[in-house]
């Protein structure tokens, strides 16, 4: 991987971990998060409609559709997990796709498992494991049986599995895209994102206001439009730049090294809001960093 992919999916991780921050420590995640939407497709339709890149090329639509269904419902999935438990607990199994997605794109985008990524998937089931793990074996593992079951922590595990969805999704749409426009790369990048997001956001704020009482969610957008703003910029930035890194770099190792992002906010949920377990989830964080070191070691196609 190239040091301009790195450097770029590093920047993406500083933008995931600060909106996801501020997703969880808001007064309702969901109703933040319709904010932020709200903002993002002013924004989408503003740049669509300016930079004379949204053409899209023949079979990327519904490439596109598709990644705004999913990121639709990991926005709700996310925002309902963080509503029921910590974030240093949520965050390292939502985003413990790369476990995950090395073998769908074995299977589907013929990209190949080496050594060193089979090793990673170990370690990061290993992170997922300790942060279950309360001192024994057995009771360790019926712990995080019970997780899965929970009615509250079910939605960190199905944010996991719509993260190893849209994730295969994105990289379809972007090679497609990057093989009609070989010259556009930061161009399809964004229109990538701004077009999944106008779909993926209505979706998610027509269900709010299926939902909830538009006074509730209107009196949390009055309450926190700055952190919204902030957080929507943040979401820009993390999923554009993923986007064009994507075009060039296999989409095991970008999902693998974006999840240094773990970290940051295992540290913030442990040392900032002081939450409980501090020990054993910077364990488990440490574990996953380590864990996309050794994906990302396989070296494949640079940007240019």
């Amino acid at each position: 991987m190239s040091a301009i992919s790195i450097t770029l999916i590093l920047l993406s991780c500083l933008f995931h971990a600060l909106w996801n921050v501020l997703t969880q420590t808001s007064r309702n995640s969901n109703f933040l998060s319709g904010f932020k939407g709200m903002v993002i497709i002013v924004i989408a339709l503003g740049y669509l409609a300016t930079s004379g890149s949204s053409a899209v090329p023949e079979g990327v639509w519904v490439w596109i559709v598709v990644s705004g269904v999913l990121h639709g419902v990991y926005i709700l999935s996310l925002s309902k997990a963080y509503q029921t438990q910590d974030i240093s607990y949520v965050y390292p199994i939502a985003r413990s796709a790369p476990v995950f997605v090395p073998v769908f794109a074995w299977f589907f985008l013929a990209e190949h498992l080496s050594i060193s990524s089979m090793s990673a998937i170990v370690l990061i089931l290993v992170a997922v494991y300790i942060l279950h793990f309360d001192g024994h074996l057995i009771r360790g593992f019926r712990n995080l049986w019970d997780a899965i079951l929970h009615k509250d922590m079910r939605w960190a595990f199905i944010t996991l599995g719509l993260v190893v969805g849209y994730s295969l999704v994105d990289k379809q749409g972007m090679d497609l895209f990057i093989e009609a426009r070989p010259d556009q790369a930061v161009e399809n990048g964004f229109a990538f994102f701004f077009l999944e997001a106008l779909i993926g956001f209505t979706l998610c704020n027509l269900y709010l206001f299926a939902k909830h009482p538009a006074q509730e969610i209107g009196a949390v957008w009055r309450q926190e439009w700055g952190r919204g703003l902030v957080a929507a910029v943040a979401t820009i930035g993390s999923y554009g730049l993923i986007c064009v890194v994507l075009q060039f770099e296999e989409v095991s190792q970008v999902v693998a090294v974006r999840q240094t992002s773990v970290l940051m906010v295992v540290l913030w949920g442990v040392l900032q809001l002081k939450e409980s377990f501090g020990s054993q989830r910077i364990l488990a964080g440490g574990l996953v960093v380590l864990g996309v070191a050794l994906m990302g070691w396989e070296p494949s196609a640079s940007l240019p």
